[in-house]
């Protein structure tokens, strides 16, 4: 079997009743995306915008490994590539992306491991449509998805990330996939956002954060009070 064979029709099972969705003879759930939006949202007014990128790369980095682990046994493909490139085709049938491959005569230099343009990412059109336009790319979900799958297939840590994204204006999204060391040392605190490490900091921050907020309503809860009592005396 090859990668653009990839059916929506043969990989969806379910009752037309309603119940259990299976995806590739594996249990999947239909999440709407303005709620995948909201979710975001609350996620970076709780952790802050590194906290909720680091969530949001390191859950796609799980989902995209286990999604290449499923794969590869489920399909009888032609060879080993098929299934590398099976990722790509995915995105598309799950609504997350249009893949598009890239023009040879825009060649990213030095060449990557992998490199894509996706149309219609939902994630930057959430993130859009609940922040306006960003600074920096925002397809965090993605990008770990597509590392995640590429590390597990490849037998290799592979690093997905953006340098054109509509979440920042772009048309289209660009992304390129290299090891660590050819990422450089240029994209060195992006790369940060895949460590565990990192989520463990970001979380310290978030929890000093509540402590700090809860500290702060204490006090002027007393400070309420002690109005009171001193308006309740002079009466």
């Amino acid at each position: 079997m090859k990668a653009a064979d990839l059916d929506l029709r043969e990989l969806l099972q379910f009752e037309p009743r309603g119940g259990v969705l299976r995806f590739g003879g594996q249990r999947a759930l239909l999440f709407d995306a303005v709620a995948l939006g909201i979710l975001r949202r609350e996620l970076m007014e709780v952790l802050g915008l590194s906290g909720a990128r680091s969530v949001l790369t390191r859950f796609g980095y799980a989902h995209g490994w286990r999604t290449a682990e499923t794969l590869k046994s489920a399909f009888p493909w032609d060879d080993e590539s098929e299934w590398q490139h099976a990722g790509g085709r995915l995105h598309t049938l799950q609504g997350l992306v249009v893949v598009e491959a890239p023009s040879r005569t825009k060649a990213v230099r030095p060449e990557p491991f992998a490199e894509s343009i996706w149309h219609d990412s939902y994630e930057a059109e959430q993130h859009l449509l609940h922040f306006g336009r960003s600074e920096e790319a925002v397809c965090w979900t993605i990008s770990g998805l597509t590392s995640g799958y590429l590390s597990r297939s490849m037998g290799e840590e592979i690093y997905v990330l953006e340098d054109r994204c509509m979440g920042k204006g772009d048309a289209a999204c660009h992304l390129v996939g290299r090891t660590r060391e050819e990422c450089g040392s240029d994209r060195a605190e992006e790369l940060r956002f895949y460590d565990p490490k990192r989520l463990e900091e970001c979380h310290d921050v978030s929890l000093q954060r509540v402590t700090d907020t809860l500290k702060l309503a204490e006090r002027k809860l007393r400070e309420h009070r002690r109005a009171l009592v001193s308006v309740a005396i002079d009466a």
